[in-house]
């Protein structure tokens, strides 16, 4: 992705001074990014949907947009459904490019969205979150109605999103920008709690518009409740301050929401006074319960790598510890495992974190976070989905690297890669840049979604058996394919429809 920056803002220039308005095209992906899913616990809908956020990376358009597919009306293979035929090199695998877009299953958000987060509690339908890098740095809230695709703004406006979007840099009550939180990339909530908040990382440290001392710098993590993320929610009290106890502030990429700790993992800064910076940290854990209280692991101390990106988190046990006001009321302690995704080396450290919450006097003290493996990974690792399998099994990790152009399949039982799902097409004009990622999984079986951010298509890999990972194949490519210049390494802004 890297590569493409210098171009791209050279065609954000050339495209801001044409006063023709370019609004984003409603029957095609351009530069997919956040991915999210959901299927009804009732109802008819076999596959489910998908809501794709479109970053609009090289400002081709006016801005970005979210679309909802309904994945059974565009013929994608049933879930859980056995291959009946071995896999082969010139198997010839489905392009879907008519994504049957309505006009209602389309809106309009700022450019350059980062992550998606859904939340669905019960009760209701569920609502989108996406982060958008775009001047102003803005969060947007896109509700889903009964139909799965149909799309509404939370914030303002009718199809277009950017309507009163909630901006993170200019906070009622802030002085001299701090705090805000410029460059809004990840988003992470817990789905089903109707309590929830909302939890955003940002890309760029904040600090005096002349300062050029780093210690005067700051990053947050922003914390808003997903029922009301609006201007009204958001004050100074929302942030929380990364760069704490006379340790350098550094940006988190990602966050992943545990028991009683939210887990940050961080990656290389920037800022218009500083430049470019080193992450400051790879992994710091926030206490829930008191969101000042920020805890350093020093991971890179045990293991060297440059940067972090996607993390997650599952529970791992559940331990009981007596009670001795009432034996018939033990109290509990929460074991969790963490899988982060690191560069340089790309690297899949798998965490066990000792304490990480519970109701026993003791699930206060501070957890104890201790590496169980690091695995070597394809160069670009970005995001991560833990698809779990029955209780006492391990865990499959399914990781998303633009190195390979493939998304690769980690089985914690035997320890290593069992799997490799090439989603781009060899070709070095056209590289698929595998990003977002997000999993459909149902009893024994699983899918995965992958947005190729490169070549402007979502990728679908199925696994019909959890107990054979490495049978897991590509099954269709949804939207068409994103024409690219060879000589720019951008896309070719082709005409919008109507």
């Amino acid at each position: 992705m890297r590569a493409y920056l210098l171009t791209a803002a050279l065609l954000l220039v050339s495209c801001d001074t044409d006063p023709e308005q370019r609004p984003p095209p409603s029957t095609r992906l351009v530069y997919p990014s956040g991915l999210a899913f959901w299927r009804p616990e009732s109802g008819p809908s076999t596959n489910g949907y998908l809501y794709v956020a479109s970053a609009n990376f090289d400002k081709c358009y006016d801005s970005g947009s979210v679309m909802a597919l309904d994945l059974d009306a565009l013929g994608v293979r049933p879930f859980g459904e056995a291959f009946t035929e071995p896999d082969s090199p010139d198997r010839v695998v489905p392009s879907i490019e008519n994504l049957g877009i309505g006009s209602t299953s389309f809106v309009q958000i700022e450019s350059f969205a980062g992550e998606m987060a859904l939340w669905s509690p019960p009760g209701r339908t569920p609502r989108l979150f996406v982060a958008s890098r775009a001047e102003g740095s803005f969060l947007h809230a896109i509700d889903v109605g009964t139909d799965g695709t149909s799309l509404s703004c939370v914030q303002g406006g009718a199809r277009d999103c950017r309507t009163n979007a909630l901006s993170l840099l200019d906070v009622p009550g802030a002085a001299d920008g701090f705090p805000s939180a410029p460059g809004p990339q990840g988003i992470s909530v817990d789905r089903n709690d109707p309590e929830a908040s909302l939890w955003v990382t940002h890309s760029e440290l904040v600090g005096p518009a002349e300062s050029a001392d780093e210690a005067e710098f700051q990053s947050y993590l922003v914390s808003l409740p997903a029922s009301n993320p609006s201007r009204d929610a958001l004050g100074t009290g929302n942030f929380v301050a990364l760069g704490s106890e006379s340790r350098l502030a550094g940006v988190a990429h990602a966050t992943a929401i545990g028991s009683r700790y939210i887990y940050a993992s961080g990656r290389n800064s920037s800022s218009a006074q500083l430049g470019a910076r080193a992450a400051r940290f790879i992994l710091r854990l926030v206490d829930r319960r008191a969101p000042e209280v920020v805890l350093e692991t020093n991971l890179e101390l045990e293991y060297f790598v440059r940067e972090a990106r996607g993390v997650a988190v599952v529970p791992s046990a559940i331990r009981e510890v007596a009670n001795p006001q009432n034996p018939a009321a033990p109290f509990t302690v929460v074991d969790e495992r963490l899988y982060l995704l690191a560069r340089g080396p790309d690297t899949l450290l798998v965490l066990d974190v000792v304490n990480a919450g519970g109701t026993a006097p003791g699930a206060g003290d501070a957890p104890s976070v201790r590496i169980v493996s690091a695995l070597p990974l394809p160069e670009g690792a970005s995001e991560l989905e833990v698809i779990r399998r029955a209780a006492g099994r391990g865990n499959l990790v399914a990781v998303t690297g633009s190195g390979d152009e493939a998304v690769s399949i980690f089985d914690e039982e035997v320890g290593q890669l069992v799997a490799q799902v090439p989603v781009g097409v060899n070709d070095p004009n056209q590289p698929s840049q595998p990003f977002g990622l997000t999993a459909d999984v149902r009893g024994n079986a699983a899918r995965l979604f992958a947005s190729t951010f490169g070549d402007g298509r979502v990728a679908v890999i199925d696994i019909p058996d959890l107990e054979r990972p490495q049978n897991a194949r590509l099954v269709a490519r949804l939207g068409a394919q994103q024409l690219r210049d060879p000589r720019q390494g951008t896309s070719v802004c082709q005409e919008t429809s109507p």
